[in-house]
């Protein structure tokens, strides 16, 4: 059975609003807790929201996704989602800040363990010169829609990197959709038929990680949920 999880932001709201929203969505198995930034509103609401989240400990699997440009100073963050993060998910550096990035990420594997760390697959072509250069251990996030907006085959990437694969951000492209909506092209709903859905779903199948439904509606989550539950997308 498929580890189902979506991002903090499905309705809009708080983590908090989401989570209750979500609690009795029984398909969802977790959340993706997001973090595009960390200042301090963000940090407001999260002091303020805390013990709420924390409730929900046992009712969902918690991943949090950190900010795209990290310091020393999300520390902070990490240490405080310890007890809920089963990983954190982190976007690669461009190149001539890919030192300053790992030296962090180094730091912080010694001190939490590599395996709480994903590197996921943004800009093209850095997860493949930075992951030699990471700790031993970390995982990878594999991420269709960015993917998708390479050219690339997310079939063929997960037979190249599935036994580092422990969480996949599923989710389409739509290039029509982008344009009349001014809104990203990938990050859209599961669709039956496409092809590179057709050509993953058996490696979906068997996949024993976190599924991420990464969209931002409930109505693109429920579109996601009846393609994969109609078992031939």
């Amino acid at each position: 059975m498929m580890h189902l999880t979506v991002p903090s932001w499905v309705i809009p709201g708080t983590y908090l609003e989401n989570l209750r929203f979500l609690e009795d969505k029984s398909e969802i198995n977790g959340v993706e807790l997001l973090f595009f930034f960390y200042d301090a509103e963000v940090q407001a609401l999260l002091d303020a929201e805390w013990t709420g989240i924390r409730e929900y400990g046992r009712r969902f699997t918690f991943t949090v996704h950190l900010p795209d440009t990290l310091s020393p100073a999300h520390e902070d963050l990490i240490t405080r989602l310890l007890p809920l993060a089963r990983h954190y998910v982190l976007h690669p550096y461009p190149q001539e800040r890919a030192e300053t990035q790992e030296r962090l990420i180094g730091s912080w594997a010694e001190r939490f363990g590599s395996h709480r760390f994903l590197m996921e697959n943004t800009y093209p072509g850095r997860l493949e010169t930075i992951l030699p250069g990471l700790p031993a251990g970390m995982g990878v996030c594999m991420d269709t829609g960015h993917l998708l907006l390479e050219g690339k085959n997310p079939a063929i990437f997960f037979k190249r990197y599935g036994d580092r694969i422990r969480e996949i951000h599923l989710h389409g492209l739509d290039r029509e959709k982008a344009a009349e909506d001014r809104r990203l092209p990938d990050h859209r709903p599961l669709r039956s038929g496409d092809p590179w859905l057709r050509e993953l779903a058996p490696e979906l199948a068997g996949f024993t990680g976190i599924i991420n439904l990464e969209v931002f509606s409930w109505e693109e989550v429920l579109a996601g949920i009846a393609v994969l539950k109609a078992g031939r997308p």
